[in-house]
């Protein structure tokens, strides 16, 4: 049986809470990821910053300060205010039959991977997107 631990991402690019939100933009754009997990020093995932809780925040600043103060708020503003602290997760002996069809029922962009409280990998529909075409 194939598990999670197969399949999940262990390079990770994480945050901490007190992080900026410019920070976060940077790394999604450099990295080209749209989740990026908050971690504290021992490695206990905290939240998730996805791309759409950023734009959210991201229009919020914008509504309250304007477009000329986005850059300079986003500098200001740590990830804990925008990051979503309601996650679910996953552990690395899951099946990924059971991953892929939690994925299917919650349409969910990725999933932290946690080993004894710590964050040990992420998984994405995109990995099992990957996998399908290695098995084409």
């Amino acid at each position: 049986m194939q598990t999670v631990a197969d399949l999940m991402i262990t390079n990770l690019v994480t945050l901490k809470e007190s992080d900026s939100m410019a920070k976060a933009k940077a790394l999604m754009a450099e990295k080209n990821i749209r989740n990026l997990p908050v971690v504290n020093d021992e490695g206990a995932c905290l939240g998730m910053l996805t791309q759409r809780e950023y734009l959210k925040h991201a229009f919020y600043l914008v509504s309250q300060f304007g477009t000329q103060q986005l850059t300079k708020k986003e500098e200001q503003t740590p990830v804990r205010n925008a990051m979503n602290k309601d996650i679910l997760s996953i552990e690395p002996g899951m099946s990924l039959k059971a991953a892929a069809e939690f994925f299917i029922e919650n349409k969910y962009g990725s999933l932290p991977v946690v080993e004894h409280d710590k964050l040990v990998g992420i998984l994405s529909p995109v990995d099992f997107v990957k996998l399908a075409h290695s098995m084409l």
